[in-house]
């Protein structure tokens, strides 16, 4: 769920978060107060099948939301008269125009300073000085150019590890993205990582973002789900997870932490909500991992986790 302050929504976004989608219809019910919106969506959660992804606009002086219900088919008539009935709403049908989101996504975000790293498209890079905290990023259908709250706080996570002396050797970015992350570790580390996606336009970007950044010595990219795939060691120990993805693959990603996170290594958990991020803190307890810093803002959260049931070596700089 994207909480939105602004009442906006860039067409740039619906093409970072229904990638892949080349013609989405949106289902707009309007004037929800908090009780109403929490019951849409539960049901909505309920009947998963019916939406592909959900989005939240807050108005930005008084408790009124507008729940957005992306999907790849129209939902049937039957299906919409349900809902106005039983919430009593309103639904407004529209259909998000047939577009190339590859091609027409050359995405120019204005240049965005998270700490000390500084995020920009290959349109603004001349106008940023280029050094290691400077991150080129082209998005394209690719999800992460440092503007969302969740690679925000990423961002933010991966410095406090730097700012403690903690430099993890081998690294996993689990749903890369644009690689963004990737890249931010490659230039503050210096480390091997591993950058997957199970989007293949995510990796197609992630590989080309590598390359303006000058990064390709550390990091590989994999078209690979969560750490399963022909090129990935089911086994392999990482000093650092990094997932930027949803609720539910980050709780099954959780799971194999105890196989694949190196004793002492980090977890950093982002692309949650406030009650999903208090969840897994909860949850967190049963794998030995303890929450050492946590991110909050605008109904989103981030972790960063350390399994604390031993210690591996994990290169230290001082």
């Amino acid at each position: 769920m994207w909480l939105r302050r602004d009442g906006h929504w860039p067409k740039k976004e619906i093409g970072d978060f229904c990638r892949g989608f080349l013609a989405i219809f949106c289902c707009s019910l309007n004037n929800l107060n908090l009780e109403k919106l929490k019951k849409l969506e539960k049901f909505f959660e309920l009947n998963s099948s019916l939406s592909t992804y959900q989005d939240v606009i807050a108005s930005p002086k008084k408790p009124i939301f507008t729940l957005k219900i992306f999907t790849k088919v129209r939902l049937d008539q039957i299906t919409i008269s349900l809902i106005e009935e039983c919430f009593e709403v309103k639904a407004t049908i529209t259909k998000v125009p047939k577009r190339n989101w590859l091609l027409a996504s050359n995405v120019k975000f204005s240049p965005v300073k998270i700490d000390k790293f500084i995020v920009t498209s290959s349109f603004f890079a001349e106008s940023v000085k280029q050094d290691r905290f400077s991150l080129i990023i082209d998005a394209s259908l690719a999800f992460g150019t440092g503007h969302h709250y969740s690679t925000k706080f990423c961002l933010e996570l991966i410095q406090v590890l730097k700012k403690r002396g903690i430099n993890p050797f081998t690294i996993i970015d689990v749903g890369c993205g644009t690689g963004i992350l990737s890249i931010a570790m490659a230039k503050l580390f210096s480390s091997r990582i591993i950058a997957v996606d199970n989007d293949i336009h995510s990796v197609q970007m992630t590989q080309r973002n590598i390359v303006l950044n000058k990064v390709v010595q550390y990091v590989k990219v994999y078209n690979s789900t969560g750490l399963i795939g022909n090129h990935l060691n089911s086994r392999a120990k990482y000093d650092l997870i990094v997932a930027n993805i949803l609720f539910k693959p980050i709780k099954i990603l959780m799971r194999s932490s105890i196989t694949n996170l190196s004793k002492g290594g980090f977890l950093i958990l982002s692309g949650l909500n406030i009650k999903q991020a208090r969840q897994l803190k909860e949850i967190s307890k049963q794998f030995g991992l303890k929450v050492i810093d946590e991110r909050k803002e605008s109904n989103w959260g981030s972790l960063l986790l350390k399994r604390i049931d031993g210690k591996r070596a994990i290169k230290q700089s001082y």
